[in-house]
């Protein structure tokens, strides 16, 4: 089946998307909890960073174990991926507020909660930066 997968400014759009929605991320997070000192730019960055670092290599280990579980290219196997991307997230988000957090003692349910949050919104993210990345130039076909 042909298709196309985005290339270099698609990819940048999407990284746009969501270190812009980072950004306003550690503004929130900054008004929840006074004691972070690092700017909402920094906390994007990190968050941005880890996302890059992390998480293509960790979705596409999930996405051989989906293969090899499920049936190839089906709707529900792509559906089953979400929830591990979801918690990977929350994972991500927990690192980033305790790096950032680590000298305030945030309470453990405090920062569960916070990487939920972040979680959920860097799944909003998505939409505009898939969005983005889909219609923007230099996409790279694949066979």
């Amino acid at each position: 089946m042909p298709g196309a997968i985005p290339g270099l400014p698609g990819l940048a759009a999407f990284a746009g998307v969501k270190f812009g929605g980072y950004v306003l991320a550690g503004i929130a997070l900054r008004k929840l909890q006074p004691a972070i000192t690092a700017s909402a730019v920094k906390i994007a960055a990190a968050r941005t960073g880890l996302g890059i670092l992390l998480g293509p290599p960790v979705t596409i280990a999930a996405i051989a174990m989906l293969e090899h579980f499920a049936s190839p290219r089906s709707d529900s196997s792509l559906l089953l991926l979400y929830p591990w991307l979801f918690a990977l997230r929350v994972l991500i988000w927990a690192l980033v507020i305790f790096i950032f957090t680590k000298q305030s003692r945030l309470p453990e349910s405090k920062l569960w909660g916070y990487a939920c949050g972040g979680a959920l919104w860097s799944c909003l993210l998505d939409l505009p930066g898939i969005g983005l990345a889909i219609i923007s130039p230099g996409q790279v076909p694949i066979c």
